[in-house]
């Protein structure tokens, strides 16, 4: 029996259900990647900036908790081993690892914790290198560089950042060092990170039917308002549906290795519908052509990675979830890559959520065995949509779970925060009841969950919870911390500030405990227990 493939398209169709005059077309037979929709996906970032992330209303999770941040740091540091065994490398070269995308930059924080302790725990320590986060949205960059989590990152110079439009930037420019990175004054190896990236830029679709090579051209129309009210995305109000264009000639893109894509795709598919993510093929060329054709990409996002997977698709269906995304052709990728000389790895099996896939391409004369090995063990054991896939379901069976099983899975997850918290009221209830208790096991989870957490206010406070704990088990001072981050990220709160007084009364720093009582009381005058406290605090200190 055939094994299926999960179909993202959407069902074969030539227009909208709709009456006829009630849509207003608004954008008429365009090539995908030309289409309206993406000015609006660019003015929804832009807008939005952070908000998108801390709000949830863009999905983040799975390509950038810990355990995936983790997989990365390995396979790159398979990489850079593989760059310093060459008797060629100049250890004076600075490593450039670049991420495309980054919205908020968790992915960056964890993963530059992660990968730093590899490093400096081998015999790669003191290896050069730089990672540059980048986005489209200048919002975004300002916010990487005013969090206090990434600035010491920012002022040890391991960390720059840039606005970069995928679209078109030919150079980088570095915000933080003010250095502008330029066609042919670097000789150093890039590593690119793309998640979540390429379904989220302009790609376009053909299609194939015997023999015959169509573009897809997608029209845009008004619906009227219907589904407006519960569509909340870039669409809301809008409908489309795409038309095909015998395509004459093999000359389409600027680019003949594009083109001989396309005529790979018309030689081996039959009434199929295909995506190129054109916008990335186009930004990938830019950057290798940066840093002297010596590139290394891994993306993790929603994709094909075979035409097996295409077969019998239809064009592209809009994913919504406030922007739009599409799903990626990482075969394309790879196409590109090979015909550059370059080869590719995609993930064994096909996966319900997001594919992982590695790109290699250098001038070097090695077979890159250390980053092979490193990213095979990923791919042929738990990768980042098995975690996913894992992670779903032992969630809702926690209680179910001993305390010692649930610390193990928070172990295994390489402290992530998400699932912590998911663990967080049956660990609360079981610390008074349950004997034997392993009381020192959580205190260590506490303090790595602490350590890898990128705070960026959204629902759910980690601190709270992991001050809360620490305080109950004796840590003041380091509740304290917490709980003055809590007050960073989250704003001022009567609650927090008695904890922290609270705190101060345990270590019997009355004065700095009264200080913080007359902050909640300031915000609350009916606060009672800042009230009760102070009570006793004034028995205590008379």
């Amino acid at each position: 029996m055939e094994p299926k493939t999960k179909k993202y398209t959407i069902n074969r169709s030539i227009k909208p259900e709709a009456s006829e005059g009630s849509a207003v077309i608004l954008e008429d037979q365009k090539p995908l990647s030309q289409s309206m929709v993406w000015r609006l996906q660019a003015d929804f970032y832009a807008n939005q900036g952070p908000e998108a992330w801390i709000k949830g209303i863009v999905p983040q999770y799975i390509t950038t908790n810990p355990y995936i941040a983790t997989l990365y740091a390995r396979t790159v540091f398979g990489y850079c081993r593989d760059i310093a065994a060459s008797e060629a490398f100049d250890k004076n070269t600075t490593i450039y690892i670049m991420e495309l995308a980054a919205g908020v930059g968790r992915f960056t924080y964890t993963f530059l914790k992660r990968f730093l302790h590899m490093v400096e725990n081998s015999s790669l320590k003191g290896l050069k290198f730089q990672y540059i986060i980048t986005d489209l949205a200048e919002r975004n960059a300002a916010y990487w560089q005013n969090h206090s989590y990434l600035k010491p990152f920012f002022e040890s110079g391991i960390l720059d950042c840039a606005v970069f439009d995928m679209a078109k930037e030919e150079e980088l420019r570095l915000r933080n060092s003010g250095r502008v990175i330029r066609k042919g004054c670097l000789k150093s190896p890039l590593i690119l990170f793309a998640n979540y990236t390429f379904d989220s830029i302009p790609q376009d679709t053909f299609y194939v039917n015997k023999g015959k090579l169509h573009e897809g051209l997608i029209t845009v129309t008004s619906n009227n308002g219907q589904d407006e009210l519960k569509d909340k995305s870039i669409l809301a109000g809008k409908d489309y549906f795409y038309t095909d264009k015998q395509i004459p000639g093999s000359g389409y893109y600027e680019d003949v290795h594009f083109n001989d894509i396309l005529l790979y795709y018309k030689a081996c598919l039959e009434d199929t519908a295909f995506s190129l993510p054109i916008t990335a093929l186009r930004c990938l060329r830019r950057l290798k052509e940066l840093f002297d054709d010596d590139l290394v990409l891994i993306s993790a996002d929603k994709g094909y990675r075979s035409t097996a997977s295409m077969d019998k698709n239809y064009h592209p269906y809009l994913s919504k979830h406030g922007s739009i995304s599409l799903t990626v052709n990482f075969h394309a990728l790879e196409l590109y890559f090979k015909s550059l000389g370059g080869s590719a790895i995609h993930s064994i099996y096909e996966h319900e959520n997001i594919t992982m896939s590695l790109f290699l391409l250098s001038n070097r004369s090695h077979d890159f065995l250390e980053t092979k090995m490193a990213y095979q063990e990923i791919i042929e054991g738990i990768g980042p949509d098995d975690f996913y896939i894992l992670k779903k379901a032992v969630v809702p069976f926690n209680k179910s779970l001993t305390t010692k099983e649930l610390l193990t899975f928070i172990r295994y997850t390489v402290w992530d925060a998400r699932t912590f918290l998911e663990f967080y009221n049956t660990l609360l209830e079981r610390i008074a009841k349950e004997e034997d208790f392993p009381k020192d096991e959580l205190i260590s989870v506490i303090y790595k969950l602490w350590e890898y957490y990128f705070p960026i206010g959204e629902e759910g406070n980690l601190f709270y919870c992991l001050a809360t704990l620490l305080g109950y088990f004796g840590y003041d001072t380091d509740a304290i911390r917490l709980f003055e981050s809590s007050l960073e990220f989250y704003g001022e709160d009567a609650g927090i500030y008695y904890e922290i007084a609270l705190c101060y009364y345990n270590l019997q720093e009355f004065e700095k405990a009264m200080e913080f009582i007359e902050k909640s009381l300031l915000l609350n005058p009916e606060f009672a227990e800042s009230i009760n406290l102070k009570d006793l605090i004034g028995e205590v200190t008379d």
